[in-house]
């Protein structure tokens, strides 16, 4: 259930705290104008301030609604906070601090066992080669890779436990992919020129972000692909798959990572798209092939992991789009495994035969 006030400012009889003394981390009840199916609109609901600044003679809050998804999380004047029901977050202890560092000083045994076996598992991995990370949908628990991503300009990379106030607000207002324009729910490291442009421009085909449409029609007239780059592998009607390799294909792989980074929020970028193969489902019509969704995975998964991240674009969700994506991700991993026997089987008959000669 939400976490809503009704009318807090009529319940609430302590006085207010002036608006300057709202920072970052405080938690408020905010009048929600996003509106969403369990929460009319003009409703009151506990947030929390993820950052603020000055527009003006008046301050605006970037707030995250703690009962509600991150898509919803939007920038709220000052008149839309009740000041009288601000909560400052918790300082901790100096009992807790003292007991914290004792520890630290003076670690167990059983501490000691532990970093131990991680130490001596992360050495086998690296030796075996298995010790690659998913650049697409990382567990919540893996730990980044010791390659330094690149931070300049936006670059292709985003920790999602990194939970700093950047990456937890969006940063891009609206994009233009085809014919959709669409509101991004997610942060995204897009370069920094493009966060203060009301809407980035994408092409459909080979997936290049541009700042301006003068900028999109210009691109048009030099870029001479209407499919995904790649071979593609199935077409039924008017529905094709493309299999895009991403050492082959490189900025169109990074360039489809920045794209379904706006709507996936625990998914993490790294610039290094070799290991994976990427599936692009296309929509076929007199212009070309129009993107609808896809899905990646590993070309040599040490777990047998046959997805490694699937995202339907929200023009074409709740059209089984996405039902679509899972059982063709199924099928080709019933291929690849039935393939690898086939050529194990034919290898060994090969050894057999020679050594009966």
């Amino acid at each position: 259930m939400a976490a809503r006030e009704t009318s807090p400012k009529e319940a609430s009889s302590s006085p207010a705290i002036a608006i300057e003394c709202v920072f970052e981390g405080c938690h408020v009840p905010v009048r929600m104008s996003s509106g969403v199916d369990t929460c009319p609109v003009d409703d009151w609901n506990i947030a929390e301030v993820i950052s603020k600044r000055k527009n003006g003679y008046k301050w605006e809050f970037y707030v995250h609604y703690l009962s509600f998804n991150k898509r919803l999380d939007e920038w709220v004047s000052e008149d839309s906070l009740d000041l009288e029901k601000v909560r400052l977050p918790r300082k901790e202890s100096k009992a807790g601090l003292s007991r914290q560092t004792s520890r630290a000083a003076s670690p167990d045994v059983q501490q000691l066992d532990s970093k131990k076996s991680i130490l001596s598992s992360n050495r086998k991995r690296k030796a075996n080669g298995a010790g690659i990370e998913d650049p697409l949908c990382s567990p919540s628990g893996a730990t980044p890779p010791t390659q330094q991503p690149r931070t300049s300009s936006g670059g292709m990379s985003h920790h999602p436990h990194q939970d700093d106030a950047i990456t937890r607000m969006k940063n891009i207002e609206q994009i233009e992919l085809g014919r959709f324009r669409i509101k991004p729910w997610y942060f995204s490291p897009y370069p920094q020129e493009l966060t203060t442009e009301p809407v980035v421009y994408i092409c459909e085909f080979c997936l290049k972000y541009l700042k301006s449409l003068k900028c999109l029609q210009r691109h048009k007239t030099k870029c001479t692909i209407h499919h995904p780059p790649g071979n593609e592998i199935y077409r039924k009607d008017n529905i094709s798959f493309f299999e895009i390799d991403g050492r082959k294909n490189k900025p169109y792989a990074q360039n489809l990572c920045l794209l379904a980074k706006l709507f996936l929020d625990h998914k993490t970028l790294y610039y290094d798209t070799d290991p994976f193969l990427f599936y692009i489902m296309t929509e076929y019509d007199s212009y070309g092939f129009h993107i609808i969704g896809y899905f990646s995975k590993e070309k040599e998964s040490s777990e047998d992991y046959n997805v490694a991240c699937i995202l339907t674009l929200p023009p074409y969700q709740r059209m089984g789009y996405g039902k679509v994506l899972i059982e063709f991700s199924e099928s080709t991993f019933s291929l690849h495994r039935v393939f690898t026997c086939v050529c194990v089987h034919l290898c060994l008959h090969n050894l057999v035969s020679r050594a009966s000669k």
